[in-house]
């Protein structure tokens, strides 16, 4: 990897003392800092984590002992996405601050990486992870998951299913792993993020996936591998499947309105006058279906062709605003 480029790691937890020891210490060295965010934890996660942190040689972060640096941030249990939300705005607040600079006088550039604190990511994948942007590639990446042995069959289903809405819904027609939350992002990515809404809970991985789409930011999946040891998933199905539903249902539309009817990003009149003709009166078609059951099967097929036609026009719009040299296209 390039010497210009300091690694900056959120490592997100609640109530993970017993997974720590191993996941600190096999962090490489390619990790300049880790920002630890402890997430309300009740047992003695925050006392755990101090401690592997400096038995992997890494000092806290400003007083100049190591260059392996870490610094422990705690909040009231608000939940995942906002620990992660958290660790971003703190890579912020260094930066602009010059405090990066000031303890790294060599990097000038910073890729973050995201990587749960459950030990189900394996960190030597982070290499790999970080390659795309560091050949300015792309503007983040996220890991693909491979050799998912011993993931509960119901969240593989899950999975599935979510992927195939997700392919829909972000703009990324080709995503595979929408619930893996390892990734790495370019921090100038991040300097520009629109941080007036955000997703607190379990599912913040779709929503990142859903506004960066539908701005237009550059994404690439690297095969990565991950760890199932039997461990009880904290994720709740009945309360998350429903709200992520929503979530996703509502991202398509409002990123449908801003590429297709106000064509933000959009170049092609003649593809948006298209799409838009066939959506709405696809919309009528199925409300038509409703109305005049009479008649259901001539407004089921034009249904189907309608949603049909859509989607092959929103890949092609999806495929070119990927392949843009800027982004992103929505600010």
């Amino acid at each position: 990897m390039s010497e210009q480029y300091g690694v900056a790691l959120i490592m997100p937890a609640y109530n993970e003392e017993e997974h720590l020891k191993d996941t600190i210490s096999s962090i490489p060295e390619i990790v300049d800092l880790i920002l630890f965010i402890n997430d309300g934890s009740t047992d003695s996660t925050l006392e755990t984590a101090n401690k592997h942190f400096i038995e992997s040689n890494r000092s806290n972060f400003g007083n100049g002992i190591s260059e392996l640096n870490y610094k422990i941030i705690t909040q009231e249990n608000q939940g995942v996405g906002s620990a992660v939300v958290r660790g971003l705005k703190e890579i912020i607040k260094l930066d602009k601050n010059n405090q990066l600079k000031k303890q790294f006088p060599n990097k000038n550039k910073w890729i973050v990486i995201i990587m749960d604190s459950d030990g189900q990511m394996d960190s030597n994948d982070i290499p790999e992870l970080i390659k795309p942007l560091v050949n300015n590639s792309v503007d983040h990446v996220k890991g693909n998951r491979v050799g998912l042995e011993g993931m509960p069959k119901i969240r593989k289903i899950g999975s599935y299913l979510l992927k195939k809405l997700m392919r829909v819904a972000s703009g990324y027609p080709k995503i595979n792993d929408t619930q893996s939350g390892f990734r790495a992002i370019n921090l100038e990515m991040i300097k520009i993020w629109d941080f007036n809404t955000k997703w607190d809970d379990y599912g913040y991985t779709n929503w990142w996936l859903l506004e960066s789409g539908r701005r237009s930011f550059k994404l690439k999946e690297i095969e990565v591998k991950s760890i199932y040891k039997g461990e009880k998933s904290k994720l709740k199905i009945r309360r998350f499947l429903p709200k992520v539903s929503l979530l996703i249902f509502k991202s398509l539309w409002k990123r449908g309105w801003q590429w297709y009817v106000l064509g933000r990003g959009t170049e092609s009149k003649k593809l948006r006058i298209t799409f838009c003709i066939i959506w709405f009166t696809t919309i009528f078609s199925l409300f038509g279906m409703i109305l005049f059951s009479k008649h259901y099967i001539y407004f089921l097929t034009y249904s189907i062709f309608g949603l049909f036609i859509t989607r092959k026009l929103d890949v092609v719009e999806s495929e070119r605003r990927l392949n843009q040299p800027n982004s992103p296209l929505i600010n």
